[in-house]
């Protein structure tokens, strides 16, 4: 739980200095769900999310709302060393999945069971919004 309202507490404060700064990436996560705009992003900016689990049996839906250019969307394995007292540590590992995305797109990708951050990152000069989401496959 403790995780939880820290993260949310660090996207809160950084959705309020991405307004402030003009920032060209901005991200909202919910739970198992993720919410990226994207302001004129050039090739190889990128943004990535707190860790987070998944469980057995899920996909990853992605729904891209892109005005131009493109975002590939990594889901970057990482191992993590809790601590009671401080925030934990998160050791990036390899790709396990990754995808491109353009204007109006919808993908569906298999995620195997681990934990994640995911890395997104702009293809060509970038505006529009994506969403991702971690959901029970049918």
């Amino acid at each position: 739980m403790k995780h939880i309202r820290a993260a949310i507490c660090i996207l809160v404060i950084i959705a309020l200095l991405s307004a402030c700064s003009g920032a060209k990436f901005s991200m909202t996560t919910t739970g198992q769900k993720s919410t990226v705009k994207v302001n004129e992003a050039e090739d190889g900016d990128f943004i990535e999310t707190e860790y987070t689990s998944v469980g057995k049996n899920r996909i990853a839906v992605i729904e891209a709302d892109l005005d131009k250019g493109q975002l590939q969307i990594d889901f970057v394995e990482v191992t993590v060393f809790a601590h009671v007292d401080q925030p934990a540590d998160v050791i990036e590992g390899d790709i396990a999945v990754s995808v491109t995305v353009g204007s109006d797109d919808k993908e569906q990708i298999d995620l195997p069971q681990g934990d994640y951050v995911i890395r997104i990152t702009a293809v060509g000069t970038t505006t529009g919004e994506a969403k991702i989401e971690i959901e029970k496959k049918e």
